[in-house]
């Protein structure tokens, strides 16, 4: 870790916190523009909104490589207590809920039944609704791991716009390749073509797909007062970037120039500049709330139940849209606020007793000693 950086880094708790009230927002809205016959509202505007949120992934992703790099450039890594402290605070805590979530997905305790759908959903980060993140997050490690170096040796803001290029050229291969085609290709002709063929379908699923954001990222770490700066300096236009952006990919959608399945795709070129430029506005907003004395404490304890959130939000909103909304006669935006409400802590409160340190703690907290009051005897 970076000796030179004492303490907190609190720029980001606002845009961690953020980040994970978008996940659950798209998650609600989704099931409700699914089941507009049963909880009708404005599906445009649902649809919008989800549309307009689904960025969340990619602040995650931009915050872990200004994080790793923050913290991490120009040292000498301890890599088996880099990878020791990801074991126990990310893997541990994602098998034991892959093992709830397939258990009650089959409503099996059978091993058998149990062990091929649980190590699918382990390496592909499909359990349930979907823990894709997981793995993402630890592929993440792995190409920090290989590309520290490098990345400290010539890193620039010139690189970086030129990964900004090479991402934007990838949607274009892609797009001529599969979604509109311009040739004929059976991607099964071979493995290699098989290959190209999976790397678009489960695109979203790889490093790859995410070399830019994570890349703003680890610039950001390394030229954090620079980055400071820039973000402050350019913040007002940044806004307008953002609002028109927006309007634009929301426009594409309502006038149906753009279907929805296309609109959700967050590779789009527009949908990464809206991106780009979101997190230019946002940055010194995030870590002007991470200053203030009454909001910045809390903000802080927040950023630190992202894991709890992501990775118990399936089945708290499963069982929410399975069991208790229909039983209310509320209306659909009160539902939905209610969900997104009394999520967050049902998480947080499931994840605690789900961690091994949890029940080790326990065990091993010595009872307290109760004082006798000392009596005299005449």
């Amino acid at each position: 870790m970076n000796s030179d950086r004492k303490g907190t880094f609190q720029d980001l708790n606002a845009l961690f916190v953020f980040g994970a009230f978008t996940v659950l927002v798209i998650h609600i809205l989704g099931f409700f523009i699914a089941n507009q016959t049963d909880y009708p509202w404005n599906e445009s505007v649902e649809a919008v909104l989800l549309i307009l949120l689904r960025f969340g992934r990619s602040l995650f992703i931009f915050a872990t490589g200004m994080l790793l790099f923050y913290w991490h450039q120009n040292r000498q890594m301890d890599w088996r207590s880099f990878w020791t402290k990801r074991w126990r605070v990310i893997v541990l805590p994602y098998i034991i809920w892959t093992a709830i979530f397939t258990g009650f997905k089959l409503q099996s305790i059978d091993p058998v039944e149990l062990a091929y759908p649980f190590f699918h959903s382990l390496f592909t980060g499909s359990a349930f609704y979907h823990l894709y993140y997981i793995p993402l997050y630890l592929q993440l490690n792995l190409f920090f791991c290989i590309i520290k170096p490098w990345f400290e040796r010539y890193m620039s803001f010139r690189v970086v716009t030129l990964i900004f290029i090479g991402q934007i050229s990838l949607y274009v291969i892609y797009r001529y390749l599969f979604v509109t085609p311009l040739w004929s290709i059976d991607w099964t002709a071979n493995q290699l073509l098989a290959l190209v063929s999976h790397s678009y379908v489960a695109g979203q699923n790889y490093v790859f797909m995410y070399l830019f954001t994570f890349s703003l990222g680890a610039y950001a770490g390394m030229n954090l007062e620079k980055w400071r700066m820039w973000t402050y300096k350019l913040r007002y236009p940044a806004y307008g970037v953002t609002l028109a952006s927006a309007g634009w990919i929301a426009m594409s959608y309502l006038n149906e120039s753009k279907s929805y399945l296309e609109s959700l795709n967050i590779f789009d070129p527009l949908y990464l500049v809206y991106t780009l430029s979101f997190l230019v506005s946002f940055y010194s907003f995030s870590r002007y709330l991470g200053k203030l004395p009454a909001l910045g404490p809390w903000l802080s304890r927040m950023a630190k139940q992202n894991m709890a959130i992501y990775l118990v939000h399936p089945l708290i909103l499963f069982l929410l849209e399975s069991y208790v909304i229909f039983r209310l006669d509320w209306s659909t935006p009160l539902l939905m606020v209610a969900m997104l409400v009394i999520t967050p802590p049902l998480c947080i409160f499931l994840y605690k007793h789900t961690l091994v340190s949890y029940w080790t703690g326990m065990v091993h907290q010595k009872p307290k000693r109760v004082l006798q009051p000392e009596t005299h005897k005449a």
